[in-house]
């Protein structure tokens, strides 16, 4: 048989139904369809080839580029954190700064302009949490002065706990599938946690500065360094606080998935 009409298309060809048999239920392996087996070949040829080309997408979008952006400024983050330059610690913040705007441009630009991917979907969380356990743990090596490293311990340790259990849950949700797996999905208290933690982050780091500019800042509407190192802190623990109530709503939504998970269903034999 051949094809006709534009290249790669198939000729079309009705098919007889068969007594009690919907059509749509005739397959390319179904016993029941009774199209020639040339033709039943191209057509599967012709559709596996077909989805293949619509699975195939670009890996270096901007979102993904920016996404990158932010793994590629963990070992420079790193690096001026130890530096001994009088603006390192001030470009550390401004760094950490960059990579929460590009957390948010990313996202934005890719549901603006339709090009989200599923690299950028897998690899935007994995940039986030390495870039904000990197400077979670290092703030609590180095806390900035007047606060101590176990006040800065114990906000780090529940962040970090949380998001090695979260990404586990997520995890077994996705095999689960289903119900379970919309039941992870992002929660208005996981956003606030968001914002209170980079905001709260972003303000330790600017008072670590040793060079007396952000302390000038800070001085111009009434702040001394010590007040804004403390309000950050709390802020910090507030965000673990949502961080932990957030992952208790996860394991609520999620609980009689775990208690009465659904059996599989034994596949149906064609006769």
């Amino acid at each position: 048989m051949h094809k006709s009409g534009s290249e790669g298309h198939l000729p079309h060809i009705e098919q007889i139904p068969l007594l009690g048999v919907n059509k749509h239920e005739e397959s390319f392996d179904s016993p029941y369809d009774r199209r020639s087996e040339v033709y039943k070949h191209l057509a599967y040829e012709y559709a596996k080839e077909h989805a293949q080309q619509q699975k195939q997408q670009p890996l270096w979008t901007v979102p993904n580029l920016l996404t990158f952006l932010r793994l590629v400024l963990v070992p420079v983050v790193m690096a001026l954190w130890y530096a001994q330059h009088e603006l390192a610690q001030l470009l550390v913040a401004v760094l950490f700064v960059t990579a929460s705007v590009t957390d948010w441009l990313d996202g934005y630009i890719a549901r603006k302009f339709e090009i989200a991917t599923a690299f950028g979907a897998f690899l935007d969380p994995v940039a986030d949490k390495i870039m904000v356990t990197t400077v979670l743990i290092l703030l609590s090596v180095q806390p900035p002065p007047t606060i101590s490293q176990t006040q800065m311990a114990v906000p780090v340790v529940v962040m970090c706990c949380r998001e090695v259990t979260m990404s586990a849950l997520r995890e077994w949700a996705a095999a689960a599938g289903g119900a379970a797996h919309k039941a992870v999905k992002v929660n208005s208290f996981g956003k606030w946690k968001t914002a209170l933690q980079m905001t709260s982050m972003s303000l330790l780091l600017f008072c670590k500065d040793g060079t007396g500019r952000v302390h000038d800042i800070f001085a111009a509407v009434h702040l001394t360094m010590q007040q804004v190192a403390f309000v950050s802190w709390l802020l910090l623990c507030v965000a673990a606080g949502l961080a932990a109530w957030s992952l208790a709503i996860y394991f609520a939504n999620v609980w009689t998935h775990f208690v009465a998970p659904p059996q599989p269903q034994p596949e149906k034999k064609a006769t």
